[in-house]
């Protein structure tokens, strides 16, 4: 860019957009001047206000300075030789009902025009035009405004015309999205980024997006961090919507010459009305009273009124309601005349709104080189010759001092009461009543024709648009031609699906597809796009349709199956529908649509590593398809059962850290593009590492599986699945670049705006860092081999690993809490009920510390105990899985505190009864919704339904964990540990299984009929044990503040480092 030039972007190509490039260029000819918009600007489609059939041209404001204003821009198109092939001066025909009338006329003297216009009494009016006008409405009227100098003009045509001639004046045009504005270091506005990513920069960047601008601000907002950059109650995005009539050729006859007509109810609290004249085509225009709103969440906890996220703004998805509307306005012009009018169009016009109706045309104060010209309030298009004329008076600081202040940005705006014209509903209020997807299985006994009729009237599938039909739902060659039972999608609620899935699904865990796969919501498979409304729904109002979608989803999906159809979408389908089903808890049903897509990737090959050597449009997704299903098969498949796939075949692999080759007899398909988060080409993206570590995960869920079938060796032989699990976590971490590690990332240190803005990152970040825990947490829990013990006595001899493995698993537990800590605090949603089950892992690690002799450590694990339930509950709205799951947990608390009632909060027993099948059910994530329900609901008939068998909670199947009150081994630390102490372990019904004959702690309790007795370390032991070797356990969660800041203290001359005084304080570096 020349920098001896003046540069412009201009965002936005409507008419101030491209009035403001044609008056910049042609009075800076040097000048740099760029127009982005999203569509091109000769495109048969568009989303701008001002692309439309016709608009009205007209000068009868009875404000005084927009009936100037207007008055300069008829001139204009009057005369200019570039407007004036556009402008039909066919006159205005305003029906009044206050003094309007005689206001402008009063402002047509005072400007000395001599226009052709006049108030007439009503009788006198009605004779006018062949009475065209005679059986309007006239209730309440005082008179009629006729102007023969206003008319109308082929908006979307001028349009075109003056993009067209700005360009051959020099403007560049660009067709590109914006995604948000971009700043410099000082916050200075230096231009925008498109949704491609491209960065076009400019000395002024002028907003002239119209309806998208208090979402556009909104997101740069977040992005960059200048909250007063938000446009907060300056502007709303409202619609509106416009109809059109087919007229034969008789009628239009009669309707060729007539003029602009004007229903004013303003008077009357309510917006006017209009008609325009017909088109060539003999189509007549009117538009409807009802001007909504559309506000959604755009971003957590922030709601702004937008045109729906379709790429079209859902332009022509008008509902019954509002074609009512228009049916209601046009008899308030044509009466019983007009009852036969066949209606050919209907399209929802987006616009940006003040509650004064005033423009915005003005600096914005938040950031240097950033304006505003756009809110056009549905009358904009009539100034366009002359708006880019004011745009560079404001640029220039030479605005008239009215107009300064009446186009400020910020200035003191009226109460929205007072405007009748500004929007009076939301458009969630206006959608049909009716479901928006049909039960297929409700309908199917219908009669073909019944069932297309009600479609039909769902949606009138005969609109067009100005040059072309809209966009409809895409037919595809390869699907089934019977489409009777073809499915209806409300735009709105796909695009809320769209944006839920994105926000709590995208990339946690399952990542199938990216934000422009699935942008075109009319092109999307029905299958699919049932699947994402049978995930999502669960998040939004439609929870009461999750079982509509899904049945609707099953069904299509199996017709691509039966007809031989199947393609990637469908296997994505199935992949959401597994997902679906593990968060309701519906293990069974699950791991069918699992099993069943990852059948479908074998017989595509997908998981063979040859099917992705040759590239494709669709190789990255494939990868990603794949490596989902590997996510859900890791958490949520069956460990147990002779069917079940062996994990080793399926592990990924990262690149290694050593110079040493892996030498595998089966290499895994590629692991997807992913370079969130990385800090150099050759390093693995987030995703990818929580694959990894999912699939050591699914290494420990098989391990529990085992050992809750007594298959276990002991664990400290170098041949034993815990020595084999360990070694993999420890090679896979080992190969987990810096650049995703917790120091490297301070997690800690983030704002929270910044972590929703990248979620795409974090989510992921904080299920590895949540595996990664999970992981030893579970591997060495006490519970494992309390019990292993029963049946290999080798378990209950001390030795060093009973040491260890308590150390490790209360130290990942804890610091599971501290992960759970900074999530609440950071306001992180999160739905997985993989976070779910960790937390009642770590839950039930701190229930088995909440008895430890140690007064601190007594504390802390209560106090950790209590947040990790919180934290499980947290789920429990959008999760019945993870409701089983809080259940189970609630029973064992109760069962372990031995009473019904109880406050967790003031819990220190002396004592706990621990309940074997609950902390299996736990550790397994074996929860349904209901432990009596069947648990392959919605798959299997009764006669294959397995029985479930009830969960044993007697005293039999109880173990008792009782403090020791006095010590009974001493530690000396300066031994390296390897005189580690084990509890004594006592079995009530079989003693001499017992292989420790240390003497136990006697308690009256000890001679029940409970299964087993374990004996937690003395208060000195512990003491000695997890205070000096990880003080750090024992700390506040405030000390969480400054957590980067912290570093190995100094220690005292004479002393071990452990031994130091501030060591209270130490956090330790983890992963």
């Amino acid at each position: 860019m020349d920098q001896s030039k003046p540069s412009y972007l201009i965002v936005g190509a409507g008419v101030f957009g491209v009035s403001t490039a044609y008056h910049l260029i042609k009075k800076y000819p040097d000048a740099s001047v760029t127009l982005v918009d999203k569509d091109a600007f000769d495109a048969d489609e568009r989303v701008a206000a001002s692309w439309d059939w016709n608009k009205v041209v007209r000068a009868d404001y009875d404000d005084f300075t927009y009936c100037q204003l207007a008055l300069e821009a008829q001139d204009t198109f009057k005369n200019d030789p570039l407007w004036q092939p556009y402008f039909h001066q066919t006159g205005v025909y305003w029906i009044c009902r206050s003094d309007y009338a005689q206001n402008v006329i009063d402002h047509h003297k005072k400007l000395g025009r001599k226009d052709d216009i006049i108030a007439l009494p009503i009788s006198e009016a009605r004779k006018l035009y062949n009475g065209l006008f005679e059986d309007a409405d006239y209730s309440g009227a005082k008179e009629v405004l006729v102007n023969r100098a206003s008319g109308w003009a082929a908006a979307g045509d001028c349009l075109r015309a003056v993009t067209r001639e700005s360009i051959k004046l020099g403007v560049k045009y660009v067709t590109a999205e914006t995604a948000s504005l971009e700043f410099d270091q000082r916050g200075n506005c230096i231009g925008i980024k498109t949704t491609t990513g491209e960065i076009l920069t400019a000395e002024h960047t002028i907003l002239s997006t119209g309806a998208y601008t208090p979402k556009l601000l909104e997101l740069s907002a977040a992005k960059s961090g200048l909250s007063n950059l938000r446009a907060g109650d300056r502007i709303l995005a409202a619609g509106i919507t416009t109809g059109m009539a087919e007229l034969d050729e008789e009628e239009y006859k009669k309707y060729a010459d007539m003029p602009v007509g004007f229903q004013g109810y303003t008077g009357h609290g309510k917006p006017f009305i209009g008609s325009i004249p017909p088109t060539k085509d003999r189509e007549l225009k009117w538009w409807g009273s009802k001007i909504f709103s559309n506000t959604k969440e755009i971003l957590p906890g922030r709601h702004v009124s937008a045109p729906p996220p379709a790429k079209d703004y859902s332009q022509w998805k008008v509902s019954r309601q509002l074609k009512e509307d228009i049916i209601e306005q046009r008899n308030l012009w044509y009466g019983k005349k007009s009852a036969n009018w066949k209606m050919r169009k209907h399209r929802i016009c987006w616009d940006a709104f003040t509650t004064s109706s005033d423009f915005i045309i003005s600096p914005h104060s938040a950031a240097k080189g950033l304006y505003l010209a756009t809110c056009g309030s549905f009358h904009g298009f009539k100034f366009f010759p002359v708006l880019g004329k004011y745009v560079i008076q404001m640029l220039e600081d030479s605005l008239s001092p009215e107009l300064k202040t009446r186009w400020a940005w910020d200035r003191e705006r009226p109460d929205h009461l007072q405007n009748p014209e500004y929007p009076n509903s939301e458009l969630a209020d206006l959608v049909d009543p009716v479901a928006r997807l049909p039960n297929h299985h409700a309908r199917q006994g219908q009669p073909q024709t019944q069932q297309q009729a009600t479609f039909e009237e769902v949606t009138d599938a005969s609109e067009k648009s100005f040059s072309a039909t809209p966009p409809s739902r895409r037919n595809r060659q390869d699907y089934p031609t019977d489409n009777s039972n073809s499915v209806v999608f409300d735009p709105d609620d796909m695009a809320t699906g769209i944006n839920l899935y994105f926000k709590y699904c995208h990339r946690q865990p399952i990542w199938c597809f990216e934000r422009d796969e699935v942008g075109d919501y009319d092109s999307l498979p029905e299958e699919l796009a049932s699947s994402i409304l049978a995930l999502t729904s669960r998040f939004s109002e439609q929870r009461d349709h999750m079982q509509l979608f899904s049945s609707n989803a099953k069904t299509l999906i199996m017709l691509r199956i039966a007809n031989g159809t199947v393609d990637i979408t469908t296997i994505e389908s199935l992949c959401l529908l597994s997902y679906a089903s593990f968060i309701d808890g519906n293990v069974h049903l699950g791991q069918f649509h699992l099993g069943l897509s990852l059948q479908l990737c074998r017989s595509a090959m997908l998981d063979m590593e040859s099917v992705y050597a040759v590239d494709d449009s669709t190789t990255d997704r494939k990868k990603r398809l794949f490596w989902s299903l590997q996510l859900l098969e890791q958490s949520y498949g069956r460990q147990d059962g002779l069917l079940s796939f062996p994990n080793d075949v399926r592990r990924p692999t990262l690149p290694s850290s050593g110079s040493q080759s892996e030498q595998d007899s089966c290499k895994a398909p590629p692991l997807p593009r992913d370079d969130l988060g990385t800090s150099s080409p050759g390093e693995t993206g987030i995703w990818n590492t929580s694959v990894c570590l999912g699939w050591v995960w699914s290494q420990v869920r098989k391990y529990v599986s085992d050992c809750s079938r007594n298959i276990l060796k002991e664990p400290w032989r170098h041949d034993s699945t815990y020595a084999k699990v360990l070694s993999d976590f420890m090679e896979t971490e080992n190969r987990i670049p810096m650049c995703h590690r917790y120091d490297s990332v301070k997690f800690y240190e983030r704002k929270i705006d910044e972590l929703k803005v990248n979620r795409d990152y974090w989510a992921p970040w904080l299920k590895e860092q949540f595996t990664y825990h999970a992981i030893p947490t579970v591997l060495n829990h006490p519970f494992l081999y309390i019990v292993g013990a029963q049946h290999n006595p080798n378990l209950g001899i001390p030795n060093t690993f009973w040491r260890r493995s308590s150390e490790q698993a209360l130290l990942h537990a804890t610091w599971i809490v501290r992960m759970i800590d900074m999530v609440v605090d950071k306001q992180v949603p999160l739905v997985d009920p993989f976070f779910g089950h960790v937390a009642a892992i770590a839950a039930t690690v701190h229930l088995y510390y909440c008895c430890a002799a140690a007064a601190r450590l007594k504390h802390k694990s209560n106090t950790d105990f209590a947040k990790c339930r919180r934290f499980l509950k947290s789920f429990i709205p959008c999760s019945a899985a993870c409701g089983a799951l809080d259940r189970n947990l609630d029973r064992m608390t109760r069962i372990a505190a031995g009473t019904e009632n109880m406050d967790v909060e003031d819990w220190m027993p002396s004592k706990i009864y621990l309940s074997v099948p609950l902390m299996w059910e736990i550790l397994q994530f074996n929860s349904t919704t209901d432990c009596q329900e069947i648990p392959t609901a919605g798959l299997l008939d009764a006669s294959l339904t397995p029985a479930v068998p009830p969960v044993d909670t007697s005293d039999s199947s109880t173990l008792e964990i009782i403090v020791a009150t006095s010590p009974e081994i001493t530690i000396n630390i300066a031994d390296g540990g390897q005189e580690a102490p084990t509890s004594t372990y006592k079995r009530t019904h079989n003693v001499s299984s017992n292989p420790a004959n240390s003497t136990a702690t006697s308690s009256s309790s000890s001679s029940t009929s409970r299964a087993a007795v374990f004996d937690p370390p003395t208060v000195e032991q512990i003491d000695s044990l997890t205070f000096n070797t990880t003080p750090w356990l024992y700390a506040d969660p405030s000390q969480l503040v400054g957590i980067g800041d912290m570093s190995y203290p100094q220690s005292e001359p004479g002393n071990a480092w452990w031994e130091g005084e501030n060591f209270n304080n130490i956090i330790f570096n983890q992963f």
